[in-house]
């Protein structure tokens, strides 16, 4: 059962950190927040017991990236590390990735900066059950290669064809399903519509390589939200993954995309 969100403030500036707990706050009057003003207080406090989400300055002195990397790989997927800085430059993805982080968050915050970051962390910190919809052994294996880079977390159960992917959906519930266009047994919009009508909840996506996409309306009158066409990349999926829970697309999801495409637009 999810506990009360506990949240790290690590920054030496007192206004920057002071702007930030308001923030929080104001988000969730429930969060419990504690403050770093350096290295030593960080890593004392992600040391400590019951950390989930992390706000920390990119020059915070005497910092460790060890410290950042071990409290992650203690705390499991669940753990968020949001590096905030004065200015957005080219290296801070490639050092967000070196430890793990979620976002790169550009000085000074509101309070929106800091809702969007605590939503996604109540997202995260679930396990979301995934039904995975699609012929192939391989695509299917490379979706799960693709998610194992994700902030998301996800017990995976996988269906070759329309009517495993339905009895699933009788046994048990999904908070995501991915389903093949072109399924060899039944039309995947009905797939889509049963599982969607069994699981209200459930984000449903459809994915093929039609480069016509189907229709917004026509994907939400069967109860899918999305359609994420194949092939696609980790990015491609986190960002529709991202879109399906009405979460804001990360600075390090769009720099991601640049970098694929061969071109880092900062600040887009």
């Amino acid at each position: 059962m999810e506990t009360g969100l506990t949240v790290l403030v690590a920054d030496a500036d007192e206004e920057t950190r002071l702007d930030l707990v308001e923030a929080i706050a104001a988000s969730d009057p429930s969060a419990r927040i504690i403050e770093a003003c350096n290295g030593r207080e960080l890593a004392a406090a992600l040391a400590g017991e019951g950390v989930d989400l992390v706000f920390v300055d990119v020059i915070l002195p005497g910092t460790d990236a060890g410290s950042l990397l071990a409290w992650r790989e203690r705390r499991g997927r669940g753990a968020m590390i949001v590096l905030l800085s004065d200015l957005l430059a080219p290296r801070w993805p490639a050092v967000a990735r070196l430890v793990g982080a979620y976002d790169v968050l550009l000085k000074p915050l509101n309070e929106r900066h800091v809702a969007r970051v605590l939503a996604a962390s109540g997202v995260i910190r679930r396990e979301l059950r995934l039904l995975v919809v699609e012929p192939r052994a391989a695509t299917r294996n490379l979706i799960r290669r693709l998610l194992r880079d994700s902030h998301f977390s996800f017990e995976i159960v996988d269906a070759e064809r329309g009517g495993v992917a339905l009895r699933a959906a009788r046994l048990g519930s999904f908070d995501v399903a991915m389903i093949e266009a072109e399924l060899p047994d039944l039309p995947a919009l009905e797939v889509a519509c049963q599982v969607s009508d069994r699981h209200r909840h459930a984000k449903i996506l459809l994915m093929g390589f039609s480069n016509a996409a189907i229709p917004a309306r026509q994907l939400d009158t069967f109860g899918a939200c999305a359609y994420l066409r194949k092939p696609f990349s980790f990015a491609d999926i986190d960002r529709t993954i991202h879109d399906a829970f009405g979460l804001w697309h990360p600075y390090l999801v769009k720099a991601l995309q640049a970098e694929e495409a061969g071109t880092l637009a900062l600040g887009a």
